[in-house]
């Protein structure tokens, strides 16, 4: 028979294993109920996320990927401004964040009032919304 230093060990193993199993399953689903939360709607040949908030351009591209999307492209952000603005009225007053980089440590923004786009260090926080294919 084993020692009973051998079985506690074994023990703690196991329990180890079974919370860390739990603790997977937890957060796959705050993740799916996150993605299921999020209010998407169709404007063009795209779906919009809600506002998410003000982050980096790190953060945004992160949150984006974990809800499914995506940021928006330079060119996606412009023909929403351009071509939708009567679907877009909720974007508040602000820069946006884009995909397109402009450097290693800047991308593009568009701000939501003039039209005009511009590019800051990523590491700057800006409004975000994301995109994904329309399902």
């Amino acid at each position: 028979m084993k020692n009973k230093k051998e079985i506690l060990k074994k023990l703690e193993e196991i329990r180890g294993l079974i919370i860390d199993e739990k603790l997977d399953e937890i957060l796959n689903n705050e993740t799916e109920n996150k993605i299921e939360e999020i209010k998407w709607t169709k404007i063009g040949n795209l779906e919009w996320s809600e506002y998410l908030g003000e982050m980096s351009w790190y953060e945004a591209t992160k949150k984006a990927k974990e809800l499914g999307g995506r940021l928006p492209t330079r060119v996606e952000l412009l023909d929403l401004y351009d071509n939708h603005s009567d679907e877009c009225k909720d974007f508040v007053a602000a820069y946006y964040w884009s995909s397109t980089e402009y450097s290693v440590t800047s991308a593009w923004l568009q701000y939501f009032t003039t039209g005009f786009a511009s590019y800051n260090l990523k590491t700057g926080s800006y409004y975000v919304r994301c995109v994904r294919s329309c399902k």
